[in-house]
């Protein structure tokens, strides 16, 4: 006969056993859940970082960037108190044909101006290479703006350097810079950087650049390079633009603003004038 006592214990041991292997079953399972969780929470985090864009810049380039729109932005502030609140004063356009005649944005916004002041403007004669000696004037107001308008048919920002003293007879607190349509890059670039110097050397004036019009046909190539130079030249300097570009961009048909494939015609020298008033002014 087996003994009661024996065959309790061997029924325990069988139990333990039991449990033990259950036990170490349930431990595996829980560790490969575990190491299955962690894998995928990895594979997540790379597909994540994988799919973020990255940012574009460095810290230090995001630092330099920072620093430009806060000096082009003090410089419009000076710019706009120019325009608007100093006494007398005396504002310099260095540009190509876009600005030359007296049909187009310089003398619109001019006229514009002349609601509360009176504005002179003194416009440049490339035959003579000299100053038209009778000026135009809009208004009568008791503030008296001056405006030299050295712009001249096919001119890049190599043309003024030729001239002594830039074309401007007298001192500018303000100059405004509107190439981009004639050159190569090759050239514009070196002399931009050049005329950027001549205009602000020993100067405390603001200087303001223009992003033109939009071009056509194969005028598009050159003037698209050239305006981004001149908005490059404008981040490392710190400089504000007056963007010409976006507000044609903005326009319903643009083209239509054209009256070939640069020049605006009289619908779009009136754009471009507001867009330079509001530019001063907000």
């Amino acid at each position: 006969m087996r003994n009661p006592n024996v065959t309790k214990t061997l029924q325990w041991t069988a139990l333990i056993l039991v449990l033990a292997v259950t036990s170490a079953l349930v431990t595996l399972l829980f560790l490969q859940q575990r190491q299955y969780r962690t894998e995928a929470a990895v594979d997540r985090t790379v597909e994540s970082a994988e799919s973020t864009p990255q940012p574009s810049s460095s810290p230090t380039e995001s630092s330099q960037a920072e620093k430009s729109a806060k000096a082009a932005a003090a410089a419009k502030i000076a710019a706009m108190a120019v325009v608007n609140g100093l006494q007398s004063p005396v504002i310099s356009v260095l540009g190509d044909s876009t600005s030359d005649s007296s049909s187009e944005w310089v003398y619109r916004w001019a006229e514009g101006l002349g609601q509360n002041a009176t504005v002179v403007v003194h416009t440049w004669n490339p035959q003579t290479k000299d100053w038209f000696p009778q000026p135009r004037q809009f208004g009568q107001g008791e503030r008296t703006i001056t405006i030299w308008n050295g712009s001249e048919s096919g001119a890049t920002p190599q043309t003024p350097l030729a001239q002594e003293d830039l074309r401007q007879p007298q001192p500018a607190h303000l100059t405004i810079l509107n190439y981009g349509h004639n050159g190569s890059a090759d050239e514009v670039e070196p002399a931009l950087t050049e005329l950027l110097e001549a205009v602000q050397a020993g100067e405390e004036a603001p200087v303001v650049l223009t992003a033109q019009n939009p071009a056509t046909g194969e005028n598009a190539t050159t003037s698209d390079a050239n305006r981004a130079l001149m908005e490059a030249a404008a981040t490392k300097h710190g400089l504000p633009v007056i963007d010409v570009h976006a507000a044609f961009d903005d326009a319903e048909s643009w083209e239509a603003l054209l009256v070939d494939k640069i020049h605006p015609n009289e619908q779009g020298q009136q754009l471009w004038a507001e867009t330079v008033s509001a530019f001063f002014t907000r």
